[in-house]
């Protein structure tokens, strides 16, 4: 017999939790910590950018709530494009924070840069930008970031 519990199932349904949407890092700046993965999109190579919200330095806009201590996020940086040439914004964007990283943590190689900078603090001025295919689908851009915090 398994020790599976499903009192729950007894409860009501207003005891369920919600459901969690993803939503963007308000607008502002941030300190954040970083982690990096790799990821394959559709059978094109990714980046992906994971950012922790460890404080709110300032709000886009004043009157927005700040974000919860602990709010996640990430940027995704697709690399190639579906032909396989190189994705220049993806590309793009993801040199000017590797640059940026790299000025602190070193590493002579994006890789090695991403993992010198994994678990870093840095402080970020984070915008956000809807979904090309669903403009109700938001999304964290990077405008400004400082490793050296």
């Amino acid at each position: 017999m398994s020790d599976v519990n499903f009192d729950l199932l007894d409860s009501s349904i207003d005891e369920l939790a919600d459901l969690e949407s993803f939503s963007p890092i308000p607008a502002g700046t941030h300190r954040v910590s970083i982690n990096w993965e790799k990821k394959e999109i559709n059978e094109k190579p990714g980046v992906v950018l994971n950012m922790k919200v460890l404080e709110t330095i300032e709000m886009s806009n004043s009157s927005e709530e700040p974000p919860e201590i602990g709010k996640g996020s990430d940027i995704l940086f697709l690399l190639k494009k579906d032909d396989g040439t190189p994705n220049t914004m993806g590309q793009g964007q993801l040199k000017e924070i590797v640059v940026a990283l790299r000025e602190v943590h070193g590493g002579d190689t994006i890789a090695q840069t991403m993992e010198n900078s994994d678990g870093a603090e840095v402080v970020v001025t984070l915008k956000i930008r809807a979904s090309k295919n669903d403009p109700d689908q938001k999304f964290n851009s990077i405008k400004t970031m400082i490793a050296d915090v």
